[in-house]
């Protein structure tokens, strides 16, 4: 029984159904009650406290108190509010409002690799970072990331815009043929998603990086491979 109920619930939840409140919480503590209805000590919590917000900011004297609730709940549930206060009060919000914080950013997450790394930042339409999608082989002078990888992270985060960014190990920072393949991939994936790609920054150091956006070459690629003119062109 137990069962096909924490089964309804997760189904719910998969399919972005509205949920109770109460609904919500009892699913926070399967984890803590694997094999118990969840669904009394659920109301009861929420019946001292007036939102779930509440029993995650209460201390551990007053969870214990709660009929139902020991010591190793008390604790989960505050351990979950501490990630969530931890979450709320972070220091760092990156936000692209211009092209240096794109390239500051860059600079931060590529300096000093050995290896290659490509990562992929998602933004919303004013600018703020969203995802962070991260590849690498391990390898010193290569990493591939395959055009069906990069789709399935578009359509499942459904992001407003997109930028590319990737190091070079080998001391320069000019795009090869692989690099412009991958842009020009991107760009028919960011075309048919509609996402705006807003640049490929490759990084070398912190005074050598290449930008396709600063070099014009990302407008070249934009208006050759939007999915428009691809369908118009027959390619």
């Amino acid at each position: 029984m137990h069962e096909g109920h924490r089964q309804r619930l997760y189904e719910k939840l998969k399919n972005g159904d509205n949920l109770f409140e109460h609904e919500i919480l009892e699913m926070l503590l399967f984890n803590a009650y694997p094999r118990k209805n969840t669904n009394p000590i659920a109301h009861e919590l929420l019946n001292r406290f007036p939102s779930i917000s509440e029993v995650l900011s209460a201390s551990y004297e007053e969870l214990i108190s709660v009929p139902g609730v020991g010591e190793q709940v008390a604790l989960y549930l505050m351990c979950v509010g501490q990630c969530v206060e931890k979450g709320n009060n972070a220091r760092f919000f990156a936000n692209f409002s211009n092209r240096g914080d794109i390239y500051d950013f860059v600079k931060l997450r590529m300096r000093g690799l050995a290896y290659e790394k490509l990562e992929l930042y998602f933004v919303d339409k004013n600018g703020k970072l969203s995802r962070i999608c991260r590849f690498t082989s391990g390898e010193s002078d290569k990493v591939v990331v395959r055009p069906e990888e990069v789709i399935k992270l578009v359509s499942v985060s459904r992001p407003y815009g997109m930028v590319i960014a990737h190091n070079h190990t080998g001391g320069s920072a000019k795009p090869s043929g692989m690099d412009d393949n991958f842009t020009k991939q991107c760009q028919i994936i960011c075309s048919m998603n509609n996402v705006r790609l807003y640049d490929h920054v490759i990084y070398a150091s912190d005074t050598d990086m290449y930008s396709y956006f600063d070099t014009g070459r990302l407008d070249d690629i934009e208006r050759e491979y939007s999915i428009r003119n691809l369908i118009r062109n027959g390619k």
